[in-house]
């Protein structure tokens, strides 16, 4: 049934985007695709999500938190559709997605961060009165760098297709989330073929959806065990670590860290002449090495950790030495 609408939403495509100005248009500056495209993806995910939400309810298997985690990505969805109608200033988005994300985590306990383990240490932190404030910018800090990813074809729902998955294998209870990620698949054929972009719909509802499984999941399974917060600074790591030097960069140019430029590592790939498919390829292979090394081996997490952050610092200062160009 989903992939029906999905096919649906991709047959009349032009025809809904027309409808509710739902175009990305190239400028030749950041945006290189040749024609306007529509932004159909974050809507074919929402769709996905509602089936979701209907077959947990029909094998009972809904409940508060499954009901908060589909409000709360609703919203999110949302939001994004009317910046990718309106173009919102970030000020906008980034207090309402606070707003949005403390709303819920109030309303929903398990769906707050209260307690980390660091297998590092073999500690457990517990953040008591801080547990809102860090829940929200975690949360804030992840769907703002699943939004940054969306920069080049496949890539963002690549990465989320690896988190899922990771999701799925490392926790119980998942089973339900083949449902997306056999979506996304379809979805990501679209988006290959330049038929749909994600858009800010798309990434921002796919950012928030996947953080509140991860911490409800967490918070779920660190009650039997002690699960790593590690693995899952491994899982998230690279889009994460890009963020943060692309943030850094622009502050130390005194500019907004919300500004756009062609800093992420996708841009300087392609500036260097590397075709989609290689960039793509790249990218991919950094993000889930360690995910598997971790998985499969008994390296300590932080080791894994450490290096990956050496090797993904020396490859940025090979790509902006200029010694690479790779046609």
């Amino acid at each position: 049934m989903n992939l029906l609408a999905i096919f649906f939403i991709n047959k009349f495509r032009i025809i809904i985007s027309q409808k509710f100005r739902l175009f990305d248009i190239p400028d030749k500056i950041r945006k290189f695709h040749k024609n306007q495209t529509p932004l159909l993806g974050g809507m074919m995910i929402f769709t996905t999500l509602i089936l979701l939400n209907v077959f947990m309810f029909l094998f009972d298997q809904y409940n508060k938190v499954n009901l908060i985690i589909f409000i709360s990505s609703s919203l999110c969805f949302l939001l994004g559709l009317i910046d990718d109608i309106l173009k919102l200033s970030y000020k906008y988005k980034f207090t309402l997605l606070s707003l949005f994300f403390s709303i819920f985590i109030i309303l929903e306990p398990n769906l707050q961060i209260t307690k980390i383990y660091f297998s590092t240490f073999d500690k457990f932190v517990y953040l008591d009165d801080f547990s809102i404030l860090f829940t929200v910018i975690c949360l804030l800090s992840l769907s703002n760098a699943i939004n940054l990813i969306d920069g080049i074809n496949g890539l963002c729902i690549l990465i989320s297709i690896i988190i899922l998955s990771w999701i799925l294998i490392s926790f119980q209870n998942t089973n339900f989330i083949y449902i997306i990620i056999i979506s996304l698949i379809l979805i990501l054929a679209f988006n290959l073929k330049n038929y749909i972009f994600l858009g800010d719909s798309g990434s921002l509802l796919l950012g928030s959806f996947i953080g509140f499984l991860i911490i409800n999941n967490y918070n779920n399974e660190i009650i039997f065990s002690k699960f790593p917060v590690e693995n899952i600074f491994i899982v998230l790591m690279i889009p994460g670590i890009d963020m943060l030097r692309v943030f850094i960069l622009r502050l130390l140019k005194n500019k907004n860290p919300f500004s756009s430029d062609r800093n992420h590592l996708h841009h300087l790939l392609l500036d260097k002449k590397f075709a989609l498919y290689k960039t793509l390829l790249i990218i991919l292979s950094l993000c889930i090495l360690p995910i598997i090394i971790n998985i499969i081996t008994n390296i300590k997490p932080i080791i894994i950790i450490i290096f990956s952050i050496i090797i993904y610092t020396i490859f940025i200062l090979i790509i902006k030495s200029h010694k690479v160009n790779i046609n």
